[in-house]
């Protein structure tokens, strides 16, 4: 029997002695090859998934993917052609984003106390399928020897820590879909706690290869192009699965002593897991909540705090039930509900930071993007999210994002105003 979930504490404020703020974020995604790209085709309603990918074969070209666009970011960051070559495709998206945001800002503190966290579901698979490709050639004497730093699951860890300097941990965090966002709720942590300063943290994933695509496909979770590309509907009564992207979103996070006047902080995280199945997650959204309840807890912030949720809302029918239920549970009062994954693509590992990337850039700007295609929304389901037609909420306050992965992994984040830990200071 699962124990009964507690109430989450009346608490209105952070109490915690050091605020982690946001100092800069860089992304590629299907969107655009930077951050302001993206969240500017993002909010002008571009639809980036696309049919005829010249890398997947043909029983594989029903399915939509949204390719991340890293020619453009590669060239744009000056990561060179025999750079490229040392890397796997998910590092080099890493790197380009990892890059935009050192290039706005660098830290000023010991090399020591600054660290690597970052996300990835997925894995190395370009590597692993050029491999494979050598050796059924008969070409075992002609691999790269790039083909095991390419392939580890520490590389694209360590390349980030040699590309930022940071001496402190570079650590690899895998757990599926919610890897990003675990991998940003780990550093919070340790940014918290005191054990470091500074974090570059965030997720990558490639996985729009014929192995990705082929595996997704297998497992039932696409859902094939009829009339239209666009066939990720989060929350729509018509979803029949998700479709694949690629990208990456990393992030500059600091310990500050006190309380900013200006930016936008980490208020809390949460995690859990389902302990349930493979794939599926649990249909009366109970793990799901439970990471959310955790973030709540960890920010000593009351529920009815939170006035925008980014929901995971990958379009598969059984992931976007469970989450609303758990959201219409824990949040009774109504927050606006998004999701923007159908414009672009679920990118798993990448997913909960590329989510959180539009997050931080829809508190600074006060405008949420609406939930795009969802143009019958589910009547089975206790809430309408935020359609393109709606009118803008408020400018959103307190923010969550959620990532939920296959075997169960559950992870909340919070994010606010940094004037809302400080409401007396002055920017």
């Amino acid at each position: 029997m699962r124990q009964k979930l507690q109430p989450v504490p009346k608490v209105l404020s952070n109490s915690l002695a050091r605020s982690i703020l946001v100092r800069s974020v860089g992304a590629v995604t299907p969107l655009g090859a930077d951050w302001e790209e993206s969240w500017q085709a993002l909010m002008a309603g571009t639809m980036a998934l696309q049919l005829g990918a010249s890398n997947l074969p043909a029983a594989l070209q029903d399915f939509p993917v949204g390719m991340a666009l890293l020619e453009e970011a590669c060239a744009r960051e000056e990561l060179s052609p025999r750079e490229r070559k040392r890397l796997d495709a998910v590092t080099q998206l890493a790197w380009c984003a990892s890059q935009e945001a050192l290039r706005k800002w660098r830290p000023q503190v010991p090399a020591h106390r600054f660290g690597v966290v970052v996300g990835v579901g997925y894995g190395a698979t370009s590597t692993h399928l050029q491999t494979m490709e050598r050796l059924q050639q008969g070409r075992s004497n002609r691999l790269t020897p790039f083909t095991i730093p390419a392939s580890m699951p520490n590389a694209t860890a360590s390349q980030l820590s040699m590309l930022s300097g940071a001496q402190g941990p570079a650590l690899t965090l895998g757990t599926a879909c919610a890897s990003g966002l675990d991998a940003m709720g780990l550093a919070f942590q340790l940014l918290q706690s005191g054990s470091l300063d500074c974090v570059l943290c965030g997720g990558a994933e490639w996985i729009t290869d014929a192995m990705g695509v082929g595996g997704m496909a297998a497992a039932k979770a696409l859902s094939k192009a009829q009339d239209s590309p666009h066939v990720l509907k989060p929350f729509d009564a018509t979803r029949q699965g998700t479709a694949v992207g690629s990208g990456a979103a990393m992030f500059l996070l600091q310990a500050i002593e006190q309380a900013s006047a200006e930016g936008v902080v980490v208020l809390g995280y949460g995690c859990s897991s389902d302990a349930h199945h493979i794939t599926a997650p649990l249909p009366d959204g109970s793990g799901a909540e439970a990471a959310m309840r955790g973030a709540l807890s960890s920010a000593n912030l009351d529920a009815e705090k939170v006035d925008v949720v980014f929901a995971h809302g990958t379009g598969t029918p059984l992931n976007d039930a469970m989450e609303a239920k758990a959201i219409a549970r824990l949040f009774p009062h109504g927050p606006t509900v998004t999701s923007t994954k159908g414009q672009y693509g679920h990118a798993m590992g990448a997913s909960g930071a590329l989510h959180s990337a539009f997050a931080v850039r829809s508190i600074q700007t006060g405008l949420v993007p609406p939930t795009r295609p969802c143009s019958q929304p589910d009547p089975s389901l206790p809430f309408v999210p935020l359609l393109p037609n709606s009118p803008q909420p408020s400018p959103p306050q307190v923010v969550m994002v959620n990532a939920f992965g296959f075997g169960g992994h559950n992870s909340s984040l919070l994010f606010a105003p940094a004037t809302l830990l400080n409401p007396d200071a002055q920017p």
